[in-house]
């Protein structure tokens, strides 16, 4: 009986040990508010290539090379601060966030996450720091 209590009560403290298999519903990356930068990637992406470079945009898709994309980076930092640069980019960003978008610098550092990392730009030193991104 003393067996069978003892096994019982190391298999309850092993069982304490492992890990549950199923995230917690809404979870996104490794902590909390955090997305993934496979996720962060995509999402820059779709949002690049659908709001700002498109037909009907302000930009076209063939006109983003990394100059452009420096330009527009730094726009995206400047306008997440509520500056300005002076560049036309400026304007483009802020086509980024609608009127009706509250998301705005969410949408944000993920474009600017895509494009630094797609066209390997310098990590910002000021301005957008990825701070939903988990890098870990």
């Amino acid at each position: 009986m003393i067996r069978s209590i003892c096994f019982f009560v190391v298999i309850v403290v092993l069982c304490g040990f492992v890990p549950p298999v199923a995230a917690p519903s809404g979870s996104i990356g490794t902590g909390p508010g955090q997305i993934s930068p496979r996720k962060a990637y995509a999402q820059g992406k779709s949002l690049t290539f659908k709001v700002l470079a498109c037909r009907g945009c302000p930009l076209q898709k063939s006109e983003i090379d990394r100059d452009r994309a420096m330009s527009l980076a730094a726009s995206l930092e400047a306008v997440y601060a509520e500056e300005e640069t002076g560049s036309p980019d400026d304007e483009v960003v802020k086509a980024l966030c609608g009127p009706d978008t509250e998301d705005c610098g969410i949408r944000m550092e993920v474009v600017h996450y895509f494009l630094t990392r797609r066209y390997k730009l310098q990590t910002p030193v000021r301005g957008i720091q990825n701070d939903v991104i988990d890098e870990g």
